[in-house]
């Protein structure tokens, strides 16, 4: 585990305490949470991003997916010529 040191204004800090009163939590705990959370919706690829690649996998895998040609799409969204 790493420690990090943070400077924050005291304003800030105050309104970070309230929330996590709020939220029945302790400053320390809020923070982590709030943080981790943060991290990671950096992950490349999200969780998100990957677990909706996978459903779609699998739905090509079961053959659930219809393919449009480009020209039915530009018909359906009045491109065509």
């Amino acid at each position: 585990m790493v420690r990090k040191e943070l400077h924050l204004d005291e304003a800030i800090i105050n309104a970070l305490e309230t929330e996590a009163k709020k939220q029945q939590r302790s400053l320390k705990n809020y923070l982590e949470n709030l943080v981790i959370k943060e991290a990671s919706k950096l992950e490349v690829p999200s969780k998100e991003y990957t677990k909706m690649m996978d459903n779609l996998l699998d739905k090509f895998d079961n053959n659930e997916i219809e393919f449009s040609s480009i020209n039915d799409v530009m018909i359906r969204n009045g491109l065509s010529n």
